[in-house]
């Protein structure tokens, strides 16, 4: 969070990386830096969502409209891991003519998910994670026929929807992140290939059409 300067702050971020360290360091932010209660705030607002839709944004306008107490700032946060073109659309409305004191945080996996003209009204910080995904460590280390043990677990589970299609976006960011540092370390062709490869997996499992054990079943390959 060191980019985010309190003296200086933009009216809408993209912060890309994984939900909950971000929001824990922005709560942070907020209070130690803005001097801004975060709990029990009317004037902070935060809603997680799977699919950012048209109907989330419009109401995004209608909150971000309203007035504080004491002109003061208001704060909102949206967590999701797809948001669709029509939200983006409307969404831009609140970016080129934001209120009076308005930030708006948005948080994702992968900032790939916005539109050009999104992108251009806000300012994109990536937010790394100490955290260790230890599925991705696991599929990097095993054998292909574990790869695929595991890929069918995630399936399964977005099938029971005890999880989504965005802990499969986490992986492979996570692998993405492995393979990257790897090669930081020794540059080589073979893994600068793997990592175009995993980039374009990464950016077909924004497609909510694509299917998600085909791509990871690729990955497998891949790797």
């Amino acid at each position: 969070m060191k980019d985010l300067n309190p003296q200086k702050l933009h009216h809408a971020y993209i912060l890309e990386g994984e939900r909950d360290p971000i929001y824990e360091q922005l709560c942070t932010f907020c209070e130690e830096e803005l001097l801004f209660n975060v709990k029990a705030n009317p004037d902070f607002w935060y809603s997680e969502h799977d699919r950012f839709l048209v109907d989330d944004a419009r109401l995004l306008r209608e909150m971000q409209l309203k007035k504080t107490k004491e002109g003061g700032r208001k704060i909102f946060i949206l967590s999701f891991n797809f948001i669709t073109r029509e939200a983006q659309n409307s969404l831009l409305k609140v970016l080129e003519e934001p209120t009076s004191g308005t930030h708006i945080f948005l948080i994702t996996p992968s900032a790939h998910v916005f539109l050009d003209t999104v992108m251009s009204r806000t300012v994109t910080l990536s937010i790394s994670s100490d955290k260790k995904n230890i599925q991705a460590e696991d599929f990097v280390k095993t054998t292909y026929k574990d790869r695929i043990l595991i890929i069918n677990k995630i399936v399964e589970n977005i099938k029971k929807e005890k999880a989504s299609k965005s802990d499969a976006l986490n992986m492979v960011r996570s692998i993405k992140g492995i393979f990257h540092k790897e090669f930081l370390k020794k540059p080589d062709k073979k893994t600068s290939n793997l990592l175009q490869e995993i980039g374009k997996i990464e950016d077909y499992l924004h497609d909510s059409g694509a299917s998600t054990k085909i791509l990871l079943e690729h990955l497998a390959i891949s790797i």
